[in-house]
């Protein structure tokens, strides 16, 4: 029995009526959509939880009351940021807040608290110029185009924070920017390279600006992990064809990787409508035009498309992704979903590798970039570097895209 009353629901109907009251004794008008997305939750104990804990109370009681305003900026002044965004969220996936890129206000949050912390008010003004005219300018393009992932938001933040520790160290040196030598810049890239690569951007900006002279900034070759064996990666496809105790969210992504030599990064973009079925086949769109999907994966999708996890909160119902995610309107993080395939003992990037380096192998590279969403430069690279019989296939226009995974091969027979 939860507050008097039999039902979970009818409880969270009236804690919710209560905090989001606006003083006459009715919920707050603008705040009507989000009550409904909350109220209507398929399991009313998480929201529960959640309304119960002191911070979002709190900031559900300022709404109603006008303490709190609702906007954008007033959210991101808010000193409890987690909360403050996930509320966020509810609140544009209910349509109360005009919808945002998610990472672009987490990143402009993080911003305004990194250029605050700059002692030095010159380093402070020409880091906020560099965001301003080159970093925000190219995250807003990208956000205007497709959702952001986690990974242009985190090399936006390692960029500003290699260019604030380079101006430092500048500064240790007893050195202005705009005397900069290119002894200088040697050094600098000679300590901890792969720490301070990601300051190349703010390097290449000022070069381009004038606020220093144009020097040479040098690019290392990374080491890369050897990839899966071809024995390791088709036995693994087998495993999770199979295997019914592994969660089939792991099942299915290992296998895109596995089959489709896809990133997790994409992987998580896929949404529900990227699986196609006609009735007599199953494809699925990683590029143009869609990919065929093999029998027995196709049966896994379905499946799996029918019994979808994290669609019982408030966040995602009925959402789109085809890995839903916690926060609302968002997918499953591209490293949550890694650390689910290497607790299976499945190397996400080295099975890649290994994926791609067969299937160049199989078709022509430019075909096989137009159906699994690389660029042609890539897997013609790839493909030269495995030797491929199709090395010299020319790009272009191609009718018939290659069908991963449906090879007629040995390693492929699992799937017939």
């Amino acid at each position: 029995m939860l507050g008097g009353r039999l039902c979970e629901r009818c409880t969270l109907t009236d804690l919710l009526s209560t905090l989001l009251d606006d003083g006459s004794g009715r919920i707050h008008p603008p705040l009507i959509p989000l009550f409904d997305q909350i109220r209507t939750m398929q399991r009313p104990v998480l929201g529960l939880g959640w309304i119960q804990s002191a911070q979002p109370r709190t900031m559900l009681e300022d709404l109603a009351a006008g303490r709190l305003a609702l906007t954008h900026e007033a959210f991101q002044q808010l000193p409890n940021w987690r909360t403050a965004a996930y509320l966020r969220d509810l609140l544009m996936q209910s349509g109360v807040l005009p919808l945002k890129d998610r990472q672009l206000l987490l990143f402009e949050r993080w911003l305004a608290v990194h250029l605050a912390a700059v002692a030095d008010p010159e380093h402070g003004r020409l880091l906020h110029r560099f965001a301003t005219w080159h970093q925000l300018r190219k995250l807003r393009a990208k956000a205007n185009k497709a959702p952001l992932g986690g990974s242009p938001a985190k090399e936006a933040r390692e960029q500003q924070t290699q260019a604030l520790a380079f101006l430092a160290w500048l500064t240790r040196r007893s050195t202005a920017l705009d005397r900069t030598r290119q002894a200088d810049l040697d050094a600098w890239q000679s300590e901890k390279y792969s720490t301070r690569r990601p300051s190349h951007a703010f390097l290449t900006w000022c070069m381009k600006n004038g606020n220093m002279p144009v020097l040479t900034t040098h690019s290392r070759q990374t080491t890369t992990q050897a990839p899966m064996s071809q024995h390791h990666r088709i036995s693994t496809i087998q495993r999770l064809l199979t295997e019914e105790s592994i969660p089939l969210h792991s099942r299915i992504a290992g296998l895109l990787i596995l089959l489709y030599a896809q990133p997790a990064t994409r992987i998580v973009r896929l949404t529900t409508s990227d699986v196609i079925n006609d009735g007599t086949t199953t494809t699925i769109r990683l590029g143009d035009p869609p990919t065929p999907v093999p029998a027995p994966l196709a049966r896994l999708l379905q499946n799996y498309l029918e019994n979808r996890p994290n669609l019982d909160t408030a966040t995602n119902p009925g959402s789109r992704w085809l890995f839903p995610g916690q926060r609302a309107g968002e997918p499953i993080h591209p490293a949550t979903l890694r650390a689910f395939l290497q607790k299976l003992g499945i190397p996400p990037q080295r099975g890649r590798t290994s994926a791609i380096r067969h299937l160049v192998l199989q078709a022509p590279a430019p075909v096989l970039a137009q159906a699994l969403g690389y660029h042609h430069t890539s897997t013609i690279r790839i493909a030269a570097e495995a030797g491929s019989p199709w090395a010299g296939y020319a790009p272009g226009t191609h009718d018939q895209p290659t069908q991963a995974g449906h090879q007629n091969t040995d390693e492929h027979r699992p799937l017939e």
